[in-house]
């Protein structure tokens, strides 16, 4: 027969557990890239219909103003995702292939024109 401290250190590390695996599955299913970012955090506040708002990155693609990406394809390297993408700009289909590192509350984008580090929005 089990006391009542053994029951209550048996549930414990159970509710520790399904925890961790919680955490765990839902990091796989949302990678750290996944969020808003901002250039500064008072654009965060700009709403998509403005030619200002924010980047909004899902597992998926990416939506920002009139820009609206699909991943086709990404390969996640040690927290570097190297992105292959399908993208409508203002109504017109454009491949658009980057790379993106999170580092804390920051995203850094890297494509063809260069870097630029962007801030997540809380």
């Amino acid at each position: 027969m089990r006391t009542n401290a053994a029951t209550h250190t048996l549930a414990l590390a159970t509710i520790v557990a399904a925890s961790t695996l919680a955490s765990l599955s839902a990091r796989a299913a949302n990678p750290a890239y996944v969020g808003t970012w901002a250039s500064d955090l008072a654009q965060c506040k700009v709403p998509q219909e403005r030619q200002e708002a924010p980047l909004v990155l899902s597992k998926d693609g990416y939506d920002q103003y009139e820009t609206h990406c699909t991943f086709t394809s990404v390969d996640d390297a040690d927290g570097e995702w190297k992105v292959k993408s399908d993208c409508t700009v203002e109504g017109s289909a454009e491949p658009y292939d980057f790379t993106l590192i999170v580092s804390g509350d920051t995203l850094t984008l890297t494509d063809e024109t260069g870097s630029r580090d962007l801030l997540l929005c809380k």
